[in-house]
């Protein structure tokens, strides 16, 4: 450019836009929130029709035995009369790569799970995400991008918290509907 100043101009053009992409907020992944408790929530109902409540129940049972490695010390409620089981799950999350693509450990994420069996259905409830920190940390803090506090990596914190819950309630509906085959040691 033989003109200095036009070449100032588009100088000082291209640095302003790419600084204002990297002062963009970031948008944070949707996950689910309760209207009314505020708090990141996957629930639902699902119809088993022709199962009892008390069959759903130890489905459910079954389920929280094999999916968690240690289910006596997740499981806090077991209300075989209710047909309900609460537990106090948690979960590994980590950190973005590196330079050299290595995942470090980020703590850990602990959640309510509440399992509730009726005739012909059943409900799930996973919420009270809060990330394992000195004092209590909500996990919904990852969603305030305009907080000083606020880091990117919270956006994958939350990406892995929604692949968790996802994957969970996919596994567990599967558990509840599908009876588990039993092998028949007699039967030989």
């Amino acid at each position: 450019m033989k003109n200095p100043v036009t070449a100032f101009i588009l100088l000082f053009t291209l640095s302003h836009s790419l600084k204002a992409q990297k002062t963009a907020p970031i948008a944070p992944i949707s996950v689910p929130v309760d209207s009314i408790t505020k708090l990141i929530t996957y629930e639902g109902v699902t119809d088993a029709p022709g199962l009892k409540a008390n069959v759903l129940y130890k489905r459910a049972l079954v389920w929280f035995n094999s999916f968690y490695k240690n289910p006596t010390e997740v499981i806090r409620e077991n209300d075989s009369l209710k047909f309900k089981i609460v537990g106090k799950p948690r979960f590994k999350i980590m950190n973005l790569p590196d330079k050299e693509g290595t995942k470090t450990d980020a703590g850990l994420v602990q959640y309510t799970i509440t399992v509730a069996a009726k005739d012909g259905r059943f409900k799930y409830e996973l919420t009270e995400f809060n990330w394992k920190q000195l004092s209590y940390y909500p996990s919904e803090r990852w969603m305030d991008t305009k907080s000083q506090t606020y880091s990117p990596a919270y956006t994958e914190y939350l990406k892995q918290l929604d692949q968790y819950a996802r994957d969970l309630v996919k596994n567990l509906k599967d558990a509840m509907l599908h009876e588990k085959a039993v092998k028949d040691k007699d039967n030989w």
